[in-house]
């Protein structure tokens, strides 16, 4: 899919660089800022999952700031003043997150994380839309540009993967936890768990909201090129905090009729995400009372934009 949208946004602007460029800058051509647009739009930002707990956390929990990830998809607005226009965007957006860590609370190892979480989702902006306008210079190539909107966007699939290990490598625990399941490795007791949830670890819908800031070049008289930085801030907990069932299969991977479904809250019991409190978190008082965890990301956008 990401090979696929970078190949479709380079043809197109390949096309638009060598087709004939008719646009003159005198108001001849009346250059037209009304109406329909059509356009494509991707772009690369860095996405995290934030929850108060895993910010708060100490050594053992270390959200990563930098998280490549990148979305893309297909955009309409309708201009119907000078300035303004509404419309809206139907995206193929992977959000998701990065962790590090360090934890020493075991005396004779000091064990390593490194996780990642990966959201894709069906991400649907309805935008305001705003550009400046000189009513003397109707023409006028560059303008600032800038959009503003709520987003509904649909959970396509997800990922876990947890990696628990120490600086030999002697001891290492690995969890990966997609579509309902759950498969995981401990090289100490040579147990490979897999197992099925009853729901998803994830909600299904998540509601936020998109800020973008930038400008637009015109590049022949119906065919515009625009360059924002985006922020796209969830308001609506990710994490599926409802009590669920998993069952387990047996030795050979198999789920049998007759296996047993016990009561599995993924979310709780945690000090932050992927680590079980220890003793001096529960002398101190420690709850297990994980708080909504929200997306968020911020990058660059680049849309061709024609007028119709």
């Amino acid at each position: 899919m990401k090979k696929l949208l970078l190949s479709l946004i380079f043809v197109t602007i390949v096309q638009v660089v060598f087709a004939q460029f008719n646009y003159i800058p005198n108001g001849v051509n009346d250059a037209p800022v009304l109406g329909k647009q059509y356009g494509i739009v991707g772009g690369g930002f860095t996405a995290m999952l934030n929850n108060r707990d895993d910010i708060d956390a100490d050594e053992r929990l270390d959200p990563q700031m930098m998280n490549f990830s990148y979305g893309g998809g297909v955009e309409y607005i309708y201009w119907f003043q000078n300035t303004v226009g509404f419309g809206g965007q139907i995206n193929h957006w992977v959000s998701g997150a990065a962790y590090k860590g360090v934890d020493k609370s075991y005396p004779q190892y000091k064990m390593n994380l490194d996780a990642t979480s990966k959201l894709t989702y069906l991400k649907m902006p309805l935008l305001f839309h705003f550009k400046s306008y000189n009513r003397y210079h109707p023409n006028r190539r560059l303008r600032f540009s800038a959009a503003f909107g709520p987003y509904a966007a649909l959970l396509l699939n997800y990922s876990e993967d947890v990696r628990l290990y120490n600086d030999s490598a002697k001891v290492e625990f690995k969890a990966n936890y997609s579509a309902k399941e759950l498969e995981s490795s401990n090289n100490m007791t040579t147990i490979k768990t897999k197992g099925r949830f009853s729901s998803e670890l994830y909600n299904k819908f998540d509601l936020g909201f998109v800020f973008a800031v930038g400008g637009e070049m015109r590049l022949w008289k119906r065919t515009v090129l625009a360059l924002h930085v985006r922020t796209d801030v969830g308001i609506s907990n990710v994490e599926n905090t409802r009590s669920m069932k998993i069952k387990y299969a047996d030795a050979s991977g198999n789920y049998p009729v007759n296996a047993p479904e016990v009561d599995f809250k993924f979310w709780d019991g945690y000090y932050s995400k992927f680590n079980q409190p220890n003793a001096a978190d529960i002398a101190a008082g420690w709850q297990s009372n994980r708080p909504a965890t929200k997306n968020f990301s911020v990058g660059a956008f680049i849309s061709l934009r024609k007028y119709f």
